[in-house]
């Protein structure tokens, strides 16, 4: 009698195929999912930081009835600078191929007598009590204990690695140094007192024209004085850099030049808070070991620097022409009075232009510190913004430059003729 066989066990190569491809098929469908989540998770973790940052800053304006300053310099002195012109922050800001001049003034080899930013204004408010009290404000960002041997080094403090300035999406950071990934809204230009426009770069160490950064005055009219100019700024945006007489030099001083005394309060927001840029993101900021954009200098959360503390929108406004080639700045030249109170003049799209170099997250394509001081972040299709209510949003890398300029500008239907902006829609930014 033939035994009768057991039944076979196993899958056949066919049966084994169809299995590993259905797990491959499931993998493929699973990862991109896996992926969104994650990034999703990063972006969250963003927004709380950023929501922070917004949280202590209205702290600090309800505290002192104005927002701190985005970077405070210690000015040369009463004698020396005079005028805008002479100012250190209009030489902090420089000129050529560096984007930064370095000076050495007034007997004291001093980082271009750098101060510190917005964040040191606001460590106590971001529960860093113990950074908070250690920095000095007699004592030069970079310099040694020289000007105040009791203190320990500003350097070293803001090396320090705090959390809550780094976004997780930021792959341009350094572990354990002094990273930031958020900056303030600073208008449409670096320095209202002497407004120099920004020419934006391509790639790297390449500005978009001739090597070298164009530092043209922009014109907001025609017979502009340093103080119109900064009437004007003060109304295009929220924080901005000041100048002060550091005591220990200049006993007796007056703490503050007129051009360096320019902040807001929440009042002057009237635009309202829940339409007005306070903070927004930028990869290429905090810290460095030292880049041409700072002169060489180390950089971190407490540099003053305009390109390492602030944003601003597009100074292509200015411009008629938008490849990145216009120098001109002249925007009583290009804004026509005809558009006054009937429709948004056509230059205010340029705000947000893509082919200038200068829109929302072009700076994804740079890589060095300092060479964009516009909104650039980690994430693909946009960035984080705070508002001054303390609202955080995701504004996509697309929004029109109109909209863009309108919740920069704090005070935007109160811009003279002809750069008076109409009412903007929250429809138009809220996703």
């Amino acid at each position: 009698m033939t035994p009768r066989r057991r039944p076979r066990r196993g899958f056949t190569l066919i049966e084994l195929l169809v299995v590993i491809s259905i797990i491959g098929v499931l993998v493929g469908l699973l990862l991109p999912a896996i992926n969104s989540a994650r990034e999703a998770g990063r972006r969250a973790q963003c927004q709380n930081n950023i929501r922070q940052l917004a949280l202590a800053l209205n702290a600090f304006a309800g505290r002192k009835n104005a927002y701190p300053a985005a970077g405070t310099f210690f000015e040369y002195g009463p004698t020396v600078a005079t005028s805008p012109a002479t100012s250190v922050i209009n030489n902090a800001l420089g000129s050529g191929t560096t984007g930064v001049t370095v000076t050495t003034t007034n007997k004291i080899p001093d980082n271009g007598r750098w101060g510190w930013s917005w964040v040191v204004d606001i460590l106590g408010d971001l529960d860093q009590p113990d950074y908070a009290n250690a920095w000095s404000r007699t004592q030069w960002y970079g310099s040694s204990t020289a000007e105040d041997p009791s203190a320990p080094p500003n350097l070293l403090i803001g090396n320090a690695a705090l959390g809550v300035l780094r976004c997780p999406d930021d792959n341009n950071t350094t572990p354990n140094e002094g990273n930031l990934s958020y900056v303030v809204n600073g208008g449409f230009t670096r320095f209202p007192a002497n407004p120099l426009i920004w020419q934006g770069y391509k790639a790297d160490g390449l500005p978009t024209t001739g090597g070298t950064q164009a530092t043209t005055t922009i014109t907001w009219i025609a017979s502009q004085t340093a103080i119109l100019a900064q009437g004007i700024g003060q109304k295009s945006g929220v924080m901005f850099l000041n100048a002060i007489y550091n005591q220990l030099e200049f006993p007796g001083a007056s703490s503050q030049p007129q051009w360096g005394q320019l902040k807001t309060n929440l009042s002057a927001i009237t635009d309202g808070t829940s339409s007005t840029l306070l903070v927004g993101e930028n990869t290429l900021a905090g810290y460095s070991s030292g880049v041409p954009y700072s002169g060489g200098i180390a950089t971190n959360w407490a540099c003053p620097l305009p390109n390492f503390t602030m944003f601003i929108a597009s100074d292509d406004m200015c411009e008629t022409a938008h490849d990145g080639t216009g120098v001109s700045g002249n925007c009583a030249g290009v804004f026509a009075s005809n558009y006054n109170n009937l429709v948004d003049d056509p230059q205010w799209h340029y705000a947000n232009y893509v082919g200038g170099y200068e829109n929302l997250n072009y700076g994804q394509n740079l890589t060095l510190k300092g060479t964009f001081p516009f909104v650039t972040s980690g994430h693909p299709s946009g960035a984080n913004f705070a508002f001054c209510d303390g609202a955080v949003r995701f504004i996509t890398n697309t929004i029109d430059g109109t909209v863009y300029s309108k919740i920069i500008t704090p005070s935007g239907s109160k811009l003279p003729v002809p750069y008076k902006q109409l009412p903007v829609s929250q429809d138009a930014f809220v996703q």
